[in-house]
């Protein structure tokens, strides 16, 4: 009788520990950040599932660095605990359910829930697909499209730093 190899992870491992949110992956530590310094928490979405990680809890610090965790990490529903045990009580309610695309909103502070997290600048080469045929070129990596966008807080997040830092 062959025996099963429990499946592996592939979206790491979230542990807290002293009030430090930490982030593990492949037994490394990859980042950890201190409840004291985290002032706006977010969640945010792309394109890349169902094969990668597509579906992120954002921490944006005092000194308005960002670190994200995939929420396909084991003891996601224990850092969801423990968010509504130190934040507020609905970390648990999905705001993205379903989205499929980038897409970003603020879960804490409450007063700007629901607001986009972040923003996506194009780069100075930017040149989006525009007819069905240049979309199908652009997949297979032809025809010269660069759809690279920046990302950034918004102004509103920004300003949420910049008044929690007075």
């Amino acid at each position: 009788m062959q025996r099963q190899k429990d499946k592996e992870n592939t979206s790491g491992k979230i542990r807290i520990d002293n009030d430090k949110i930490f982030w593990d992956y492949n037994d490394k530590n990859i980042f950890e950040v201190a409840t004291k310094d985290i002032i706006v928490i977010g969640e945010y979405t792309n394109a890349d599932g169902p094969y990668f990680d597509d579906w992120f809890i954002t921490f944006v610090t005092k000194d308005r660095q960002w670190q994200s965790i995939p929420l396909y990490a084991d003891n996601r529903e224990f850092l969801l605990d423990y968010l509504c045990e130190k934040f507020q009580p609905d970390f648990k309610e999905i705001l993205l359910t379903g989205s499929f695309e980038w897409n970003s909103v603020v879960r804490h502070p409450s007063h700007l829930k629901g607001k986009p997290l972040f923003k996506l600048t194009p780069t100075e080469n930017y040149k989006a697909p525009k007819t069905f045929f240049d979309k199908i070129l652009s997949s297979a990596g032809l025809g010269g499209f660069d759809t690279t966008k920046y990302i950034d807080l918004t102004d509103e997040v920004k300003n949420e730093l910049t008044n929690a830092c007075r």
